[in-house]
């Protein structure tokens, strides 16, 4: 059995293929304000509902700590900080939001960069199928 996978890909589905992974991409950088911004508020509901739990008789400390730390204007005046491990029922908490997997500004304008260079340069040619290399160099934006 060989190991080689052996394909044609025409140059018209490479293109269009792209041009779409090019409006998935706008898309996601088009709606990136307002999904960090529901994130933010998933979050702050999350904490908001984990210390109302706190409060209740379900949550039982277990250990605590303390921490002093000092105001560099003023010496008598301390903070006094304390650490607290606190166990909860699983069946208690909340549900926690997904982690948020931020799209920077710089990754989105070099993914498009690169898109838009190959779609170009694939509307040029006048091969009807691409070869493995040219595949190969696109294919982590598919």
């Amino acid at each position: 059995m060989s190991n080689n996978l052996s394909v044609k890909v025409k140059t018209i589905t490479l293109v269009k293929a792209l041009e779409e992974a090019l409006s998935t991409r706008q898309k996601r950088w088009d709606t990136e304000n307002k999904r960090r911004a529901e994130h933010k508020k998933a979050e702050e509901a999350y904490h908001l509902a984990l210390l109302k739990l706190l409060r209740t008789s379900k949550a039982k400390i277990t250990d605590a700590s303390e921490r002093y730390s000092y105001r560099q204007n003023d010496e008598k005046e301390k903070n006094i900080t304390f650490s607290c491990e606190i166990v909860l029922p699983k069946t208690a908490v909340p549900k926690k939001p997904k982690d948020f997997c931020e799209y920077h500004e710089h990754q989105y304008k070099r993914e498009k960069e690169d898109i838009e260079q190959a779609i170009r340069i694939l509307k040029m040619t006048d091969q009807e199928y691409v070869s493995a290399s040219t595949y190969r160099s696109v294919a982590e934006y598919l």
